[in-house]
């Protein structure tokens, strides 16, 4: 739609920093009572895109979102919006690595789009992502491996350069992990993450990767594998949100 990927505020966006009002009026909270337990990106009035793993239970009225807030706790400012989900819907045909398993979630009432809350366009087939493209992971910081670090409250936004898939299942075979090794497909996205910033741990379940192309901003991906902080040339995993447009749709 003509709302879609355009933020109503666009300046000022510093790679590492926290994010200012209205820069990424997409980006939602899933809240099970009132934690915050991952991001999540509003594609359309009354559906968020997230990892699957987010839902833990089927049961949806465990689970509101959060809209138009960089923050995720303490008091929440007058223009967010809490709407409860009615509906979760996780992609249906998941292999046994399931790495890549996102979920759609249904709002029980269509959110009004103000400044601060606006969708963000998905990828079209004329969308082309080149290792050039600008692309952003936004989070609130860590949840699942990393909750014995501190996360962070307000949002941040940290630009992250694509690398090439086949880059990117190189370093996981040779890498030493100690346990599941994701798998790298089509379906992924991956991105390698300046050594100068490792310090900005961001990507969590369920964060969205968003990239600049032309004069709007696209959803091409969602974090899926939660990156290791400690290894400094770990890869980002995402799933790429074009391979299940159809579905999505």
């Amino acid at each position: 739609s003509a709302v879609c990927g355009r933020p109503a505020v666009s300046s000022g966006i510093a790679s590492g920093r926290e994010a200012n009002v209205g820069q990424w009026p997409w980006q939602v909270s899933i809240r099970q009572g009132l934690l915050h337990t991952c991001a999540a990106t509003l594609i359309s009035e009354q559906w968020v895109l997230t990892a699957a793993s987010c839902f833990r239970s089927k049961d949806t009225r465990k689970y509101n979102v959060l809209a138009g807030s960089l923050q995720v706790s303490g008091r929440l400012g007058s223009k967010t919006t809490l709407i409860p989900v009615s509906r979760i819907i996780p992609y249906p045909h998941i292999q046994g690595n399931t790495t890549s398993a996102i979920a759609l979630a249904k709002l029980a009432y269509p959110v009004s789009f103000t400044p601060v809350v606006l969708p963000i366009c998905l990828p079209t087939s004329a969308v082309q992502l080149k290792n050039s493209t600008s692309c952003w992971v936004t989070g609130w910081g860590y949840s699942g491996t990393h909750q014995h670090m501190k996360p962070s409250y307000i949002l941040k936004e940290l630009e992250v350069p694509l690398t090439d898939l086949q880059t990117c299942s190189d370093y996981y075979q040779k890498a030493d992990l100690h346990g599941i090794k994701p798998i790298i497909s089509e379906a992924m996205i991956c991105s390698k993450i300046p050594v100068w910033q490792m310090d900005q741990c961001i990507g969590s379940r369920g964060d969205p990767l968003t990239c600049r192309v032309e004069d709007f901003w696209v959803l091409a991906g969602v974090v899926s594998w939660e990156s290791n902080c400690t290894r400094t040339n770990e890869p980002g995993i995402y799933t790429n949100i074009s391979f299940y447009k159809s579905w999505i749709e």
